[in-house]
């Protein structure tokens, strides 16, 4: 066999034992944990994927990242405008709105409507999961959580949200969903459902412990390590950075995206 053909063949062996572990891992759900007080069968991962700014790879890959980082019982659920099956993954399909940006379908994910139960786990898409993620998941009683904006690393007494992993109980964060739906015209006269979020529900979020998840180009790297490259932010070389030992994730925020990093953190662990 030639070398090429043995090389597809490991890398095709490889993607299907994940898919085989995120099925495995999201057919859990016969033992039951307390997830935030409430005896609920699974914790539902959640993410959200409309257009075509990210491909389903994206999916897949943030999919392989949990079934590797997350030993509770869950489910893996994306809603999105994809009709197409991704294997371990339950899509919500829904149709796609008009809305003035893409990402402003973030706030379905408040539908009290929405077929899903219990503790939700949100991770945007250019996220890099590298550690164990249980913390995320348990613990937090009925706290609605999301991230202490990433300005914090050059304004410490910042108070924003950075909406790219969140967490809550379904059903008691439903104003966020319907208050937009009055008006959307009204709400998207915000940069984006990030700021909705915040300006919806300032009064009843709490961040996750700052340790837990950083911003890869500000915290773990530097902003004046990233150049201009073919227009569009980059770093200027590979570096493998050292991880705090509390960290779980790492958010892309911005630019790069996780398939523009070449940095041996990214490409063992974006897969």
């Amino acid at each position: 066999m030639e070398l090429s053909n043995l090389s597809q063949t490991k890398e095709e062996h490889k993607q299907l034992k994940a898919i085989r572990r995120a099925e495995k891992a999201a057919g859990q759900g016969q033992k039951k944990v307390d997830v935030a007080n409430n005896q609920v069968d699974k914790v539902t991962v959640l993410c959200v994927k409309f257009g075509t700014k990210y491909g389903r790879e994206y999916i897949e890959r943030l999919r392989n990242m949990v079934s590797r980082h997350l030993t509770v019982p869950y489910e893996f659920v994306c809603i999105t405008d994809d009709q197409h099956p991704i294997p371990g993954v339950r899509s919500i399909v829904q149709p796609i709105k008009n809305y003035k940006k893409i990402w402003w379908h973030k706030v379905h994910m408040f539908d009290p409507g929405l077929p899903i139960q219990g503790r939700i786990l949100y991770f945007d898409l250019d996220v890099v999961i590298h550690n164990n993620i249980d913390n995320l998941t348990i613990g937090h009683e009925n706290t609605f959580l999301g991230i202490k904006d990433f300005n914090r690393k050059f304004h410490p007494s910042w108070m924003y949200l950075n909406s790219s992993v969140m967490s809550w109980i379904h059903g008691t964060q439903t104003h966020i969903y319907q208050q937009f739906n009055t008006n959307p015209n009204e709400a998207q006269k915000l940069q984006g459902d990030q700021d909705w979020i915040w300006k919806t529900s300032r009064d009843r979020i709490k961040f996750w412990p700052i340790e837990w998840i950083q911003s890869y180009k500000w915290e773990i790297r530097s902003r004046e390590e990233l150049v201009l490259k073919d227009g569009k932010r980059n770093f200027k070389s590979v570096i493998n950075p050292k991880i705090p030992t509390n960290c779980s994730v790492c958010v892309f925020h911005g630019d790069p995206n996780p398939h523009d990093v070449l940095d041996p953190y990214v490409v063992d662990n974006w897969r």
